[in-house]
């Protein structure tokens, strides 16, 4: 791994709600987050950096997104050859009032958006 340190929002460090591997896991993935707070490491890449198996980080990252540390968006770009879909795009906001930047989709925008009844 070339990644020498992680910054981690700071408001974490503190929260009671948030479990030991929970903040762990949230520092694995800020290896991975770009300065305007993007990333999209898999939950194997983050399994394999902390030393745990994958249903761990599928646990730690439910606890994340609850807590608002991590925000789905829509990927972008084409689907792998052999993968199952196209792959993991998160935001991880520095203060709870951080939105995505500009052009980023919510992937639970898009979600509730299909979900809607057709109104006549």
């Amino acid at each position: 791994m070339k990644m020498k340190y992680s910054l981690v929002p700071s408001r974490a460090v503190g929260d009671k709600r948030l479990t030991f591997g929970a903040f762990r896991t949230l520092a694995a993935l800020c290896l991975y987050t770009s300065q305007r707070g993007i990333c999209y490491p898999n939950q194997k890449t983050l399994a394999k950096v902390r030393g745990v198996t994958r249903p761990v980080i599928t646990k730690h990252m439910g606890q994340l997104r609850r807590l608002g540390y991590v925000t789905d968006l829509i990927p972008i770009g084409k689907k792998h050859k052999n993968a199952f879909k196209r792959g993991n795009r998160m935001f991880v906001p520095t203060t709870e009032a951080d939105q995505p930047p500009p052009l980023e989709e919510l992937k639970y925008d898009i979600l509730a958006e299909s979900r809607k009844p057709d109104v006549y």
